[in-house]
């Protein structure tokens, strides 16, 4: 990780008053301020802590690729896509991005630690990983962008256990990565130079007069009076506007992510970012150049009740122990430097929450799950142009006040859901009794996601990783109950207008002659 000069927040008594009060010291928060600073917005104030514990930037490996992260669903229904092309718009913007920051790099050193990306696709972890490798190649030729089949032997760096190698593996050169937490520090110190103020504290409240949001109350006590607050604290921030709304708002939850920076101790050095597709309810395993000698090993994912920087020995040990099966065996002789956990915001839909709230002054951008840090450059030209009066540069379905899109059915659910527990199974070696064929796994899990459904009485389609954590947390089978409930006591619906979605017509998820077999 690269090391140099901090900046440091401001000290003693911030300002009584600001246009701007952006709640939240992310990547979201962080280049929407200095968006407004080059517009010259006014006066500027973020608030957030500055170690950023449990925040999901500063524990992000900072991938800089949108197609690497392609699977099966990403262009099966128009909001999918839609989001899809808010990653790629983001994409495109980041090599302008890098170069105007590097004067403000610390220690001046680059910002930029790969530049590629080699997808592998081994037989670790189950079907979902050569559905998801097809679609990846399939998006590729659709927006024409390039790639190359290559021999995963020649992978700089890349040396697992025989018995996980690769079958197959693509480079994709303009898929590369940054440093996330020196383009974090970087942003803070052009803040700083252009005058913004960095208050190094929490937001306890916001607070309100005559039926508008006037400012924020720290949890000190201290005041800033605002123009507009723009609440953009990942996971936290639901808690934040949630009072404003009566419960209109749709529940977002942390999930919970583990890392690790780690330094190179033998062996040759990956220079790509190299991974696997997304698979298993998370983004896939992978590794990133972290400058010189370091590499970030990432990541998990689990949806969790509340934000917390506290994460299961079972991560820990996952992820180090596939790391040494599946990228390089010389892992197990790493230096590790840094744990980093994030709890990244996941609303109950899956898609993020970008717009003006009902009540004015209020403004929200949060629930982008894995693409915040990605989309950052993108979001923040969007909520200043909305700031300013002009039209956003996002898809307008995204507002943060609607009904969950619908983009499944109940029994698309379920089968995703039993192809992404084959994955994890799978992936972790787990066993089964003998006997038990694949497809009489998959009848089990399968009966676990529909006794599931039954449970929380809904007739909404859930991601595979919501429907999991459904599944696990009575906590959180409420709060989707509840909120769903409520919706169709509202609006008379169990679903949003079909328009939302794109659900009817659909064909369900294919299974294999061995699952249809097992169900006869």
């Amino acid at each position: 990780m690269p090391l140099g000069k901090v900046p440091t927040p401001v000290d003693g008594q911030p300002p009584g008053r600001a246009d701007v009060v952006i709640v939240g010291n992310g990547a979201l928060g962080l280049f929407l301020a200095d968006e407004l600073m080059r517009r010259q917005f006014g006066s500027v104030t973020v608030v957030g802590p500055w170690a950023r514990e449990g925040g999901a930037s500063q524990a992000a490996g900072a991938m800089l690729g949108c197609f690497g992260e392609v699977t099966r669903e990403t262009l099966r229904n128009r909001p999918q896509r839609s989001r899809f092309e808010m990653a790629f718009a983001a994409h495109e913007r980041w090599e302008d991005v890098v170069g105007g920051l590097e004067d403000d790099a610390p220690g001046r050193l680059p910002l930029r630690t790969a530049d590629e990306t080699h997808v592998i696709l081994n037989a670790v972890g189950a079907e979902l990983d050569s559905i998801n490798f097809e679609a990846m190649l399939a998006a590729l030729d659709e927006y024409k962008q390039p790639w190359e089949e290559v021999d995963p032997r020649t992978i700089p760096g890349y040396r697992p256990r025989t018995e996980s190698r690769a079958l197959r593996a693509v480079r994709l050169p303009t898929e590369g990565a940054v440093d996330a937490r020196a383009v974090l520090n970087a942003v803070q110190e052009r803040l700083l130079r252009e005058g913004v103020t960095l208050v190094d504290a929490t937001v306890r409240r916001l607070t309100e007069g005559s039926d508008a949001v006037t400012g924020v109350e720290l949890d000190d006590g201290r005041l800033i009076e605002a123009g507009t607050v723009v609440v953009a604290a990942g996971a936290a921030s639901e808690q934040l506007v949630q009072p404003f709304l009566d419960g209109a708002l749709m529940p977002t939850f942390p999930g919970l992510g583990f890392a690790m920076l780690s330094r190179r101790v033998v062996g040759e050095p990956f220079r790509s970012v190299v991974r696997t597709p997304n698979r298993g309810f998370a983004c896939g395993l992978h590794v990133v150049p972290a400058g010189p000698g370091m590499e970030y090993l990432g990541a998990t994912n689990r949806l969790v009740d509340r934000p917390t920087d506290v994460v299961p020995v079972g991560d820990v040990r996952f992820l180090a122990q596939y790391a040494m099966q599946q990228l390089d065996e010389d892992i197990a002789r790493h230096d590790v430097v840094r744990y980093l956990t994030g709890n990244r915001p996941m609303t109950l839909d899956g898609f993020p929450l970008i717009g003006a709230l009902p009540v004015p002054g209020l403004y929200l951008m949060t629930g982008t799950y894995r693409d915040g840090f990605h989309c950052a450059p993108l979001l923040a030209t969007h909520v200043a142009n909305e700031l300013q009066g002009r039209p956003g540069v996002i898809d307008p379905m995204f507002a943060p006040v609607r009904r969950p899109i619908e983009t499944r059915t109940l029994e698309y659910s379920v089968e995703e859901y039993v192809e992404h527990t084959l994955a994890a199974w799978f992936e972790t070696g787990a066993q089964a009794a003998p006997q038990m064929t694949t497809a009489q796994l998959a009848n089990s899990y399968r009966l676990h996601a529909t006794q599931v459904y039954e449970r929380l009485g809904i007739d909404y389609g859930l991601a595979p990783d919501v429907l999991w954590y459904a599944a696990g947390s009575l906590t959180g089978a409420r709060r989707i109950a509840r909120y769903l409930r409520r919706g169709e006591a509202l609006t008379g619906a169990a679903h949003p207008p079909a328009t939302a979605g794109a659900t009817s017509g659909e064909p369900g998820i294919a299974r294999t002659t061995e699952a249809r077999e097992g169900e006869r």
